[in-house]
């Protein structure tokens, strides 16, 4: 079948809406994942909050470059899907069930490289921190070769524009997941209490379910008959290799980003344990933001890949700026209501007062910069829909390494400006940031890579 796919009945803004709506549900229950184990753990103390926080900001450093190299895929798809080649579809999914399965390879050493970041990033006075946080990772490592096989399944839909399938499997996984933690973290319904090792449990077997389900979907009836999934055949070497070439930098530039903000906040643990509590914290809510805007970004990349695979350029870059307008209004609503009343939102997880102090400083600085997060979420999602990805990679590179990272260094222990000079470092980051992918998107470069 040959032809554009592309729906013209609707304006682009209601096509942004459209995809976007349910990725952001599907990303809240995303984030719903961290604070359901928070919430569960929380009970255990403030050792076993400030664990789970920090390992889990750990974790997910590696975790989101495994899943983003697949997520990736969506480029692929959404071209081929743009240019009504649906038989394509099928040799793309299994070119990323083959990268999926090279990428596990590496997943056999996370373990041991687990336990030595979290001896590093472990404050002096956590007593049972680092212990907890270890245990917490290394469970977890096992859900990173069943999430790269899901992350197939989720670009072949939203690839095609199909964002509400998506969007209930992951509510679907969020109920497994709140059940096992209710089951094994207290201990119910015969079994022990597990604790940490509980809450790690539920989410690696929750997302087992998961990837169930997207093995259900991909090998269909119909969508082996539509877009022939189901016929297994080894991709040749110089596939799997564009697909590296796109998939790569996108994972790892999340990595280089993610895992700035994991250093960050160890140098926030060295403030004290009241202090990492509050940030593990306010950090759950500054994740509700960052997934709306991370939901937009999605939308722009399929319907830009889409969109460049009809021959339509032009209607992309539309597309795009429709795509940022809509996502620096939503983040910095959600931005606004963090100081309406930051006292209660931290008084919901603790009743600390120092806690909570420190907490009220670091959502107010996270609700001026919502916007400008906002902003560069998107357009790095644009640029990923163009396939233009070593560029996002190597601008996180030198500004996060070598700008960021150095700023919040010295407002910590140089200027001694505490857990509000750190996040003004960060404000001015993300700032830069966003402005400099808005230079590049506006010079066009994406519109000239080819994706074989």
């Amino acid at each position: 079948m040959t032809g554009s796919t592309i729906d013209q009945s609707r304006s682009l803004n209601m096509q942004v809406v459209a995809i976007a709506t349910p990725l952001v549900l599907q990303n809240i229950a995303q984030t719903l994942l961290g604070v359901i184990d928070t919430w569960f753990i929380s009970s255990l103390g403030t050792e076993a909050i400030g664990a789970v926080g920090l390992a889990g900001v750990i974790f997910f450093t590696f975790f989101v470059f495994y899943r983003n190299s697949l997520n990736a895929l969506v480029a692929f798809i959404g071209r081929a899907y743009g240019a009504g080649d649906f038989k394509k579809i099928g040799d793309i999914v299994w070119r990323g069930i083959a990268v999926a399965g090279l990428l596990s390879i590496s997943v056999l050493i996370l373990p041991w490289l687990f336990t030595i970041i979290m001896g590093w990033a472990t404050p002096a006075d956590s007593g049972r921190v680092g212990e907890f946080g270890s245990l917490y990772m290394r469970i977890r490592a096992l859900e990173i070769p069943i999430a790269m096989l899901s992350a197939v399944g989720w670009a072949f839909l939203v690839g095609r524009g199909d964002s509400r399938t998506p969007m209930f499997m992951m509510w679907g996984m969020v109920a497994v997941n709140i059940f096992l933690d209710w089951v094994m973290v207290p201990g119910n319904l015969g079994f022990p209490a597990m604790g940490i090792a509980g809450a790690a449990w539920a989410t690696v077997l929750a997302n087992l379910f998961n990837l169930g389900v997207t093995a259900l979907i991909l090998w269909s009836p119909k969508n082996r008959a539509e877009f022939d999934t189901g016929r297994p055949r080894l991709a040749p070497w110089a596939d799997i290799r564009t697909v590296i070439g796109v998939g790569l930098p996108a994972g790892l530039g999340d990595f280089i980003e993610i895992g700035s903000f994991s250093v960050f906040f160890a140098f926030i643990g060295r403030l004290g344990t009241q202090t990492l509590a509050a940030n593990q914290i306010a950090v759950q809510y500054m994740s509700i933001s960052f997934t709306f805007g991370l939901a937009i970004a999605m939308a722009a990349s399929s319907l830009v890949s889409q969109f460049v695979g009809a021959g339509d350029t032009s209607t992309a870059e539309k597309a795009a700026y429709r795509a940022l307008i809509i996502g620096m209004i939503g983040t910095g609503l959600i931005g606004f209501s963090y100081i309406i009343a930051p006292e209660f939102l931290m008084s919901i997880f603790t009743e600390d007062p120092s806690v909570i102090a420190a907490g009220v400083s670091i959502l107010t600085i996270i609700a001026i910069y919502q916007m400008f997060d906002g902003a560069g979420i998107v357009l790095s999602g644009a640029l990923m829909g163009g396939g233009d990805t070593t560029f996002t990679m190597l601008t996180r590179l030198i500004l996060a390494w070598g700008f960021f990272l150095p700023m919040a260094w010295l407002a910590i222990f140089r200027l001694d400006m505490g857990v509000t000079g750190a996040w003004i470092a960060a404000l001015i980051y993300l700032v830069t940031l966003a402005v400099v992918y808005f230079q590049r998107f506006r010079g066009g470069r994406w519109k000239e890579f080819e994706l074989a």
